[in-house]
This record gives C-alpha cells, sequence and structure tokens, in this order.
C-alpha cells in the first residue's frame, strides 16, 4: 500500500468521515474551555461532571430518548449545583464536587437497575465513547451545542481571563464573579457533553486537558495557548482515529491516549529546552 492510499483508506468509509467530524469539532471545542480548567484549578471537575451526568442520560434512555434529551440538563444542573454549594456554604470546590460527583453517579445506576430493565444500556460505548457509531443527525447535533458553546466564549473571553487570573481585581472593577463563574461551568458543562460521545465518560478529562496543559507549556500568551492546544488536540483525534482504524483498538481510547501522548512529548522537550 503505498503512502497515499494508507492515508485517505479509512476515510473512504462513512462512519470514519463522520467520526472525523465530531473528532474536529470537540478538537475545538475542548481547548477553548480547557485553557480555563487548567487556570482555575478545576480538573476534577470535567471527570466529575462526566460521571455526574448518567442520571440525565439513565432517564433520557428510560423514557426511550435519545441521551442528548436528558445529558446536557443534568450537566447544567450539576454545574449549577457546584457554583451554589461553594458560594453558599463555604464549602471546598473539591469537598463539594466530590460530594455531588458520587451521589449524582449512584443515583444513575440505582435508576437504571430499578427502571432500565427494557433498557439497552452499552457500558463500554458510555465508557469509552461510540465515535465510529455516530449519526449525521449527531454531529449536526454536537456542532449546534458547539457553536453555541464557543459563541458564550467569546461574548464572555475578557471577563473569564480577568476573573481567571485576578478574581479580586475583577470584583472590584465591577465585574459580577459569581455570574461568570457560573457561565465558565456551564461551558464546561457543554463541553464535557459534547466530548463524551466520542471519548466516552472516562476519557473525558484527557481531551478536556491534555491538549490545553500541553499548549500552556509550549506557549505563554493565552491566544498562542489555545491556538496550541486545538492544534495538539486535532493531532491527537485524527492520529487516534487512524491508529484505531488500523489497529482495531477502540476509537476513543486510541484519541485520549494519543492526547496523553503529546502532552508528554510536549513536557519532555520544555524540560530539555529549560
Amino acid at each position: 500500500m503505498d503512502l497515499i492510499s494508507y492515508i485517505t483508506e479509512p476515510f473512504e468509509y462513512g462512519f470514519m468521515l463522520r467520526a472525523l467530524g465530531v473528532a474536529i469539532i470537540i478538537s475545538i471545542t475542548c481547548p477553548l474551555v480547557g485553557v480555563f480548567v487548567i487556570t482555575r484549578g478545576y480538573g476534577f471537575m470535567g471527570d466529575a461532571m462526566a460521571h455526574s451526568i448518567f442520571p440525565g442520560m439513565a432517564l433520557a434512555l428510560i423514557a426511550g430518548m435519545s441521551p442528548w434529551f436528558g445529558m446536557l440538563p443534568a450537566a447544567l444542573v450539576f454545574a449549577f449545583l457546584i457554583g451554589f454549594l461553594i458560594r453558599k456554604t463555604g464549602i471546598e470546590a473539591d469537598a463539594a464536587i466530590g460530594i455531588l460527583f458520587a451521589s449524582l453517579f449512584a443515583l444513575g445506576i440505582m435508576m437504571i437497575s430499578i427502571w432500565g430493565s427494557n433498557v439497552h444500556v452499552n457500558l463500554e460505548d458510555i465508557l469509552l465513547g461510540q465515535i465510529l457509531a455516530v449519526t449525521t443527525d449527531d454531529i449536526l447535533v454536537t456542532l449546534g451545542v458547539a457553536v453555541l458553546a464557543v459563541l458564550v466564549f467569546v461574548g464572555y473571553f475578557k471577563e473569564l481571563m480577568f476573573v481567571s487570573f485576578d478574581p479580586v481585581g475583577a470584583e472590584v472593577a465591577g465585574i459580577r464573579v459569581a455570574w461568570i463563574d457560573y457561565i465558565l461551568l456551564a461551558l464546561i458543562s457543554v463541553v464535557v457533553v459534547v466530548t463524551i460521545q466520542a471519548v466516552g465518560v472516562i476519557l473525558v478529562l484527557a481531551m478536556l486537558i491534555a491538549p490545553a496543559a500541553a499548549a500552556s507549556l509550549a506557549a505563554s500568551r493565552i491566544f498562542h495557548v489555545i491556538g496550541y492546544g486545538i492544534a495538539f488536540a486535532l493531532l491527537a483525534s485524527v492520529s487516534g482515529l487512524y491508529v484505531s482504524y488500523y489497529g482495531n483498538l477502540p476509537s476513543g481510547a486510541s484519541i485520549a491516549l494519543a492526547s496523553g501522548i503529546i502532552f508528554a512529548i510536549v513536557a519532555m522537550v520544555r524540560r530539555r529546552i529549560a
């Protein structure tokens, strides 16, 4: 097989083209939010949110609807509850996230156990993603949700920057810090829901954190960090799809592993230069 055929063969199939489309969408949205996830120390948030939307997913499946109808509202509710608990009770963010994470994930499992006897739930798809099984409708929904997230991100970019790097100064300047915090949490929830379909619950953190973390090592200016993050995420997504196709391996795991390898390479190069 010549090089051109090797490169083009996977994408002669419709399911691979659709997978590539979703991969490109998440590769653009994840680093945008991931930069602020790292800055605010919300690394655990992505993983917790991915598990905590299980009740919404279970409810939608039990009702005979697409998981989309349950995942996004559940993620937004989780984001609001986190912000509320942190601000109103004074509890540390990690403790609030941990409490809701365990409780809601357990609730989802209980719902499936009690009412989901007639529901076919493939736990492997939920945990590792099903990017090769996405439909055109899935792509359109993913794109719509991602565009909404990007528009909100662009509209509140200055405020997100200010609050993330100088929350006290932002408060003094009259910015509604609590409102911006809720917006950031909502953005994280939307991006997590978009990403779950591709890489699954367990591996969401890899795409949300790893490209942005690698980019933060490669650049210092925020726009450069975002640009590098998108480039690293695209590289991880495309290379992961190739590995999945030619190695007959799970696509979500391949993409997440590629993302981790890219971070490791950037970290080693950074250390040598330093």
